[in-house]
């Protein structure tokens, strides 16, 4: 891959990490939220979206860094 590739690659999986990361936080406060009507299952539903909003972001920052160890050996 060539370096403009590998950059925009470092920058949209980072976007898309905090992107994950600032919308599990949205879900986690509607968890902690005072439950006057809410089911437990909706908790439960959001608290498992929010996992997996988590570990996405894990993964989309992992890949950023994968890229960018690409990027910086191709400068090298």
């Amino acid at each position: 891959m060539n370096k403009k590739t590998l950059q925009a690659l470092t920058t949209d999986f980072k976007n898309y990490a905090f992107i994950l990361l600032a919308a599990s936080v949205f879900l986690y406060i509607g968890v902690v939220l005072p439950d006057q009507g809410k089911e437990t299952t909706n908790d439960i539903v959001l608290m498992l979206t929010t996992v997996v909003f988590l570990a996405g972001a894990f993964v989309s920052f992992q890949m950023s860094l994968k890229f960018k160890k690409q990027l910086d050996d191709t400068n090298n």
